[in-house]
This record gives C-alpha cells, sequence and structure tokens, in this order.
C-alpha cells in the first residue's frame, strides 16, 4: 500500500491522527501513517460484525500480521506491505497488546470504575505510540512517561466516543456513575506526571491538556458529545510540538 493509500485511510477513518502526521516532514509520515492506518484497521474490525467468534478472527488476523512482521515474513495485504518496512519488534509486540485491548470492543462489559478504564485507554493508545516512537528511533529507556501520555490521549479520545457508544446502547460502566465520574477520570489522568518527550510521535498528544482541563470542570459535555476541538489552539500546539522535534 502506498503512503498516499495509507493517509488516505487515516484520513478518513481517523482525522485527529491525520492531522498530527500531516504536521510531521514527510520521512517521519513513512513511519506514522502505516502504524496510524492499522491501528484505525483494528479499531474497525470488531464492529463490522455481531458475531463475537468473527469479531475474535478479525483481531486475530492482525495478531497473526505483527507476529509474521516480527519474525520478517509478513503476508500480502494493502496496509501490511506498507507497515512492515516500518514496525519494529517492540513496535510489533505493542500492537499485538493493543489488539488484546480491542477485544473489550466485543463484548462490551462496562468498566468497574476509573482505573480500569484508564488502564484500557492507556493499552490500545500505548500501541501505535510506542511503535511510533520505536520506529524512529526515539525510544526511551523508562516508559513510565509514556504509559502516561498515552493514558492522557487514550481518555481524550474515549470521552469524544461516548456519545456513539450511548447512541448504540453500549454501556460504559458496570454500574450506574454519576456524571461527575467523567471529572474524576480527567483529574486523575491530568495528575498524572510525566516528562516531555521529544519526538513527532507525540505529536497526536497536542492540546490533551487542555481538553483534560475543559472536562475537569464541565463534564455534562461529554455525554452531550459537546467536547470542544479548539481547532486554533490545537493546531498551534501540533506545529509547536512538530517546530520543537526538528
Amino acid at each position: 500500500m502506498s503512503l498516499q493509500a495509507c493517509a488516505n485511510l487515516v484520513s478518513r477513518a481517523d482525522p485527529a491522527r491525520f492531522a498530527a502526521a500531516m504536521s510531521a516532514p514527510l520521512e517521519v509520515r513513512m513511519v506514522l501513517l502505516p502504524i496510524y492506518a492499522a491501528a484505525a484497521e483494528v479499531a474497525r474490525a470488531p464492529w463490522m460484525t455481531q458475531e463475537p467468534v468473527i469479531a475474535e478472527m478479525r483481531l486475530q488476523w492482525w495478531r497473526d500480521v505483527f507476529e509474521e512482521i516480527e519474525h520478517g515474513c509478513a503476508r500480502k495485504h494493502e496496509v501490511v506491505d506498507a507497515l512492515a518496512k516500518v514496525l519494529t519488534p517492540k513496535g510489533a509486540e505493542a500492537l499485538d497488546k493493543m489488539v488484546l485491548a480491542r477485544r473489550w470492543d466485543i463484548y462490551k462489559e462496562g468498566f468497574d470504575g476509573p482505573e480500569a478504564l484508564l488502564n484500557h485507554v492507556r493499552d490500545i493508545t500505548m500501541g501505535p505510540m510506542l511503535a511510533a516512537l520505536d520506529g524512529l528511533g526515539h525510544l526511551p529507556d523508562d516508559l513510565t512517561g509514556l504509559e502516561v501520555h498515552a493514558t492522557r490521549l487514550g481518555l481524550v479520545r474515549f470521552l469524544r466516543g461516548i456519545p456513539a457508544l450511548i447512541e448504540l446502547k453500549v454501556p460504559v460502566w458496570s454500574v450506574d456513575k454519576n456524571i461527575h465520574i467523567y471529572s474524576d477520570l480527567c483529574k486523575i489522568a491530568y495528575a498524572k506526571k510525566a516528562p516531555d518527550i521529544r519526538s513527532p510521535a507525540l505529536i497526536e498528544t497536542a492540546n490533551c491538556m487542555r481538553v483534560l482541563r475543559f472536562v475537569m470542570h464541565r463534564p455534562g459535555v461529554v455525554e452531550m458529545g459537546a467536547i470542544p476541538d479548539f481547532p486554533i489552539f490545537t493546531a498551534m500546539a501540533r506545529a509547536w510540538r512538530a517546530w520543537r522535534c526538528c
């Protein structure tokens, strides 16, 4: 699959990640776009069928892909062709963990509390983030800070998706929670300490903290689907991160 085809897929499936990737230099996009395209395909897989067994098979297909890439014998596929050129063994392992986290989308069992949800979104977001960092040669030795960045970004992305879950009657929580649970989630994620990681792989985290602060004080916007995009501030934050990395 050509880089342009990967870009087309990501632009349709994940406009936020597409904008982040396009803020980076061309040589960086060659790493980011195939990884983001694979993440988008994995995210879509469980929702393409109502049958859990078939959904499990679709996710297992991607687990097999990542294992094959890790061992240098990838199958032919429009996304896999481009991905195999940039995915490292560590990146393949991280994306495999992302697939396992995506099993929640099959069974859709509500989370018991904030920590369970935060762990879930961290595991999903950590996959492409770590894969991109390692593909660019920017992976830090200590992954603690990276886990915090993944948790924050994952939470923001999940909160934006809650209205769609409500429309599909998918329970977010195992028992009913007060709407202020969203404020609590943001406070937990916001309070976590993390060192700055200067890499284009983290351009996608631009403006996460602004969104978390907003929801802290206005948790009601989550289920209304009214979390602002902050387009000007987000564009400026992406440009700033891209400039600092270069």
